[in-house]
């Protein structure tokens, strides 16, 4: 059973996609993903279809993003169209099956059914009835419409019914100021770094793994219970951040297992340390390019050296996307075809670190690692998530086997951890 929410809400138009936007976009037709987020959450007692179609009603209105749907130029170019009102769909499904199972057949058909965005809402809400109660609530938004840090806003905004007026520049915005003067000044000099990083990065890594998996990329897990202990004995010895703690460890981690030295990192950044962007519910986050040398240094020294290169790279990650694009295809036709960068870091930890306990050489011993298929289509040849998961660290590694074997990729991940147990040891004598 279907039913239409009818919705209406402040601002409407059109325009460019927003930078965040555009980036978003630029990765969904370069590896051919529609990017969904969203999952299952169960019910409380007492919900009825009512009250979940006024909370979709509530999105819908108050978040331009939701009402957004992509128009297209003769060249091809996306633009974004906010509409000030309309209906949407929220999907009641009986069941006299498990209703859990339900609802992950639910989640996983609103993840893969394909997606028109030019007359779809870039949200699919449901929820799983069973024996006469809703026991789960399954909704999924589409990444072009949402980053993980805009999601923790909505959220938290769902959840308390804000009524106050949205805060922050929503895409509209964001897109009349990226083609203003300030906009244009941000993004050369964004650019203008970007252009001495690639031309000061090292030779490309003219390497193809000798054991070629079937398929291709493969996801990679490890939990590190260490990871937090010894994050937590080098923040008091060099006064430096988990993420700048880890990105050092990281860049000593390729450099023994690669041989690349100085080793260029593209850094996910939230970008809401921006003004207007600390609270929007819409994707900013882009990628910041950065080189951290390594060589003969102590680890200390690598600490510094990457909370120079990372302050430097987040200062210059808010760019118009196409116009990077086209930066890094012109020196990459000058440098050669297997030039790219090949090393990507997302730090998505709180930023509360979690309770951290226990010996650090026991901790390591409780480590583990598993490898699972991922997919045959083009992505990145080594991209790391880092989060939160209780009071350890999870490492989430997607690895191009075509470029390195998951034996190779798993010793990247394992040295990192190495690399911070060790420089934390040391530290405490």
């Amino acid at each position: 059973m279907r039913i239409l929410v009818a919705f209406e809400g402040a601002g409407a138009g059109e325009a460019p996609l927003s930078w965040g936007q555009r980036d978003i976009w630029a990765s969904m037709t370069r590896f051919g993903e529609q990017l969904p987020l969203g999952g299952v959450t169960p019910l409380p007692p007492g919900r009825s279809v009512e009250d979940v179609a006024a909370e979709l009603r509530y999105l819908m209105g108050r978040y331009q993003v939701l009402r957004t749907r992509l128009r297209f130029a003769g060249d091809g170019t996306p633009r974004q169209v906010v509409a000030a009102g309309g209906t949407a769909t929220l999907e009641v499904l009986d069941t006299d099956d498990d209703a859990e199972a339900s609802a992950g057949r639910m989640l996983d058909r609103f993840r893969h059914e394909p997606v028109d965005f030019t007359s779809d809402w870039p949200i699919r809400m449901g929820v799983v009835r069973h024996a006469g109660r809703l026991t789960h609530l399954c909704a999924v938004i589409w990444h072009i419409a949402m980053d993980r840090s805009g999601a923790a806003v909505m959220l938290r905004e769902v959840a308390a019914r804000v009524q106050e007026p949205v805060s922050g520049m929503q895409p509209l915005e964001q897109a009349g100021w990226q083609a203003s003067d300030a906009g244009a000044r941000q993004s050369r000099s964004a650019l203008r770094h970007w252009e001495r990083v690639l031309r000061a990065m090292p030779p490309p890594w003219p390497r193809s793994s000798r054991r070629r998996e079937r398929p291709r990329h493969w996801k990679g897990r490890l939990v590190s219970p260490a990871i937090p202990l010894a994050t937590r004995v080098l923040a008091e010895r060099t006064g430096a951040d988990p993420s700048t703690t880890l990105l050092a460890g990281f860049a000593v981690a390729v450099r023994r297992c690669a041989g690349v030295d100085p080793v260029p990192v593209l850094l996910v950044t939230s970008n809401r340390f921006r003004p207007g962007l600390a609270d929007v519910v819409a994707p900013v986050a882009q990628p910041g390019l950065c080189l951290v040398d390594v060589a003969d240094a102590t680890f200390e020294q690598v600490v510094a050296g990457a909370q120079r290169a990372a302050t430097t790279a987040y200062k210059h990650a808010y760019y118009d996307t196409a116009s990077k694009e086209s930066l890094v295809a012109r020196i990459a036709a000058e440098r050669g075809p297997q030039f790219r960068v090949d090393f990507h870091l997302n730090d998505r930890r709180g930023p509360v670190p979690p309770p951290a306990r226990g010996s650090l050489r026991e901790a390591v011993t409780r480590r583990t690692l598993d490898w699972t298929p991922f997919k045959d289509t083009p992505s990145s040849r080594l991209f790391v998530h880092v989060d939160d998961a209780g009071p350890a660290t999870a490492l989430t590694c997607y690895a191009d086997t075509h470029h390195l074997s998951l034996a190779e990729a798993s010793t990247v991940l394992t040295t990192l951890e190495t690399v911070l147990t060790d420089a934390a040891l040391q530290a405490m004598g």
